[in-house]
């Protein structure tokens, strides 16, 4: 009885994380995932993945002219690129448009919530 019981209870607790795990996956924007994004303003992208998933990426103040770079790089803060990106990461931007080079701290990442129409 008692080995059933710690089955059952083993059962439960592998059934409880799964979907904890499964939803880290999908709300994890990874470096290498990276496909592209839409400026807002200086201090707000939208970030979208390989897998069309997009995410609202708020920056710290302090960068500006994000509009002009035709490129920008994303570094988590291992720097694998299968690492998430998340607060206290970096936006690169490089010199454009008669503005330097800047590194810019992102302040939060959010998955952006999909729309039914």
């Amino acid at each position: 009885m008692k080995l059933l019981t710690a089955a059952l209870a083993a059962s439960l607790l592998g059934a409880a994380i799964a979907p904890t795990a499964a939803a880290a996956q999908s709300t994890c924007l990874r470096q290498n995932m990276v496909n592209g994004w839409k400026v807002i303003n200086d201090q707000t992208l939208i970030v979208t993945d390989r897998v069309g998933r997009q995410y609202n990426v708020a920056l710290q103040k302090g960068c500006v002219g994000l509009g002009w770079p035709m490129r920008l790089g994303f570094s988590a803060d291992t720097g694998f690129g299968l690492s998430c990106i998340t607060r206290n990461s970096f936006v690169y931007v490089p010199a454009n448009g008669g503005y330097p080079r800047q590194r810019c701290l992102i302040d939060n990442v959010s998955p952006m919530v999909a729309m039914n129409r």
